[in-house]
């Protein structure tokens, strides 16, 4: 076959039509270069199919074999990975931040301030035993400090409570995410015929996938006809191609009726995956919910019973101005019971607070290895308190002074909880007995109206009767004010930790998202440049087929 004008006009055209498709896919990256998650496409030209001349073969023109994405699937994966540390990391700063606003003493009413007053007005009243203004002031002063404990104790619950709201909606926005990202593989998967990708839904899908990582941990699979699977770091599957796995929420009865997050498993049933997700904001959520916080609130729960206990021991033993005595200036706390809601036997525990002045503040858990046995672990300390065996409706001495009555028979593994500091901080208050008559307060070491007892209440102060972990009466290491700037310093450094973490997270990120903007972000001068390249070349491609049309006109008019 020889060359003929017609060759040339296809070449002319072909040159037209790919030009103009370049400038149509880089007028797309200009106007996307401020669009989230976009990545710069770039037009594949390759030389058209040769066709045979007497003199070998003659090249046809030029055609478009792809619109590519530019994109690095390694970056985008450490994005990913980094986006669940983000998220994760942001919650902590935001939740310590709220917890240093609580426990900031430099601003309103502060517990050391409290206890401070509180023991100043016990040193008034040691110097005028008989006084009813001391007596009074000291009432108050026992108010002030209950009222604090109260508020530091019913607001951690709080934050406990509204982190348990968030976390609910957390679980609804993973499922919109996840329900998205399932579309978008299925509608990848219908426009990605032959060899062709759909560049713009994998923008799309890539940028939900991000916003994902930074709720809950992910692990991303690649599947080979362009969908992705995603599963928990566990292996447990959200999304398998187009199949979603759906996360909701159930109360658990075992953890203040606050939620824990379960996962469909395709069948109707669900599995419970709370301590299975390790990352992420909804992994940050239930950190501080189950384990900071309340680590914080028993540490409070523990100071405000110690303190009860210790103050009350002491009270009793002096006399008031109406020469009574064994009197509580605080309100003792009576034990709370949790039964597991998973316990199969019979058995029902009662425990009554036999001797409040000796009576472990400690939280504790009984492990029943027969009908009639069972462990005790000590949760405070970690340690375990002995093996013991009972007859059903027979009361014995537990903790220090705990009275324990089980009826009914024990399944082996069934659990029961106890504890006498349990919400001792929401609940603290002066003794009614006290409060409707303040003669009874025990200033006394006699009935002959001495101080002598208001000095010993007031030399608890500096009394060490704690040591790192719970009160230890006679041999501690440290005071209450000490113990609870413990608690105090503890926030504080979490709280430094949790923003050296951000920060040190924004480092990475930005380092990562300057690598990627690098390479799939779109540069407003090199599209430019592209631009009047493809504008050059479609005009010489124009200028081509005027060449074609005036050796028409020759032809024509020479014939």
């Amino acid at each position: 076959m020889s060359s003929n004008i017609f060759s040339i006009l296809n070449t002319a055209k072909l040159g037209l039509l790919t030009q103009q498709l370049a400038i149509e896919v880089t007028g797309n990256n200009i106007a996307n270069v401020e669009t989230e998650g976009y990545s710069r496409q770039d037009v594949v030209l390759e030389s058209n199919t040769p066709r045979a001349v007497s003199q070998g073969q003659l090249g046809t023109g030029v055609r478009v074999s792809g619109i590519e994405r530019v994109h690095d699937q390694f970056l985008y994966l450490q994005i990913l990975a980094e986006g669940s540390t983000t998220g994760n990391v942001n919650v902590l700063e935001d939740v310590y931040e709220q917890l240093e606003i609580l426990f900031n003493e430099n601003q309103g009413r502060s517990l050391n301030g409290e206890f401070s007053e509180f023991f100043t007005g016990l040193q008034d009243l040691s110097t005028n035993p008989t006084g009813l203004p001391e007596r009074a002031n000291l009432l108050s002063r026992g108010q002030e400090l209950s009222a604090v404990f109260n508020n530091l104790g019913d607001q951690l619950f709080n934050i406990q409570r509204n982190i348990d709201d968030i976390i609910a909606d957390e679980v609804v926005e993973i499922n919109t995410l996840t329900s998205e990202i399932a579309k978008l593989n299925e509608a990848i998967h219908a426009n990605e015929p032959g060899e062709f990708s759909a560049n713009d839904l994998r923008d799309q899908r890539d940028r939900l996938v991000k916003q994902l990582s930074e709720k809950i941990d992910i692990q991303y699979v690649n599947e080979s006809d362009g969908q992705i699977s995603l599963t928990l770091s566990n292996g447990t599957p959200l999304i398998l191609r187009d199949i979603t796995f759906q996360l909701s929420t159930a109360l658990n009865g075992n953890n203040n009726s606050f939620v824990d997050v379960l996962i469909s498993d395709g069948a109707g049933g669900t599995s419970n995956v709370t301590s299975a997700i390790k990352g992420g904001e909804l992994s940050g959520y239930l950190e501080m919910r189950d384990t900071e916080i309340t680590f914080i609130k028993d540490k409070l729960n523990i100071l405000a019973a110690g303190f009860v206990r210790e103050f009350n021991r002491t009270h009793q033993q002096g006399f008031g101005l109406d020469g009574s005595t064994g009197a509580n200036f605080f309100t003792p706390f009576s034990p709370t019971v949790f039964t597991n809601t998973q316990n199969t036997g019979t058995a029902q525990v009662a425990i009554a607070n036999a001797s409040p002045a000796t009576a472990s503040v400690d939280k504790y858990e009984m492990v029943f290895t027969g009908s009639n046995a069972f462990t005790l672990n000590n949760l405070t300390t970690g340690f375990a308190s002995g093996t013991f065996t009972f007859t059903a409706g027979s009361t014995f001495n537990l903790a220090g002074g705990l009275a324990v009555t089980i009826s009914g028979a024990g399944a082996v593994g069934d659990r029961f909880k106890f504890s006498v500091s349990e919400n001792a901080a929401s609940v603290m208050s002066v003794s009614s007995d006290v409060l409707n008559n303040s003669q009874k307060i025990a200033a006394g070491n006699t009935t002959n109206g001495d101080g002598g007892n208001a000095l010993d209440l007031a030399d608890l102060q500096s009394d060490q009767t704690f040591n790192s972990t719970t009160l230890q009466s006679g041999s501690g290491a440290f005071t209450f004010d000490e113990f609870f700037n413990a608690i105090v310093s503890s926030i504080g450094i979490q709280s430094a930790s949790a923003q050296a973490g951000v920060r040190q997270q924004e480092g990475v990120l930005l380092q990562l998202n300057n690598r990627r903007e690098s390479i799939s972000g779109v540069s407003i001068d090199e599209e430019l440049i592209n631009l009047i390249k493809f504008q050059q070349a479609f005009n010489a491609s124009a200028r081509l087929i005027n060449v074609v049309d005036e050796l028409f006109d020759t032809l024509i008019n020479r014939i």
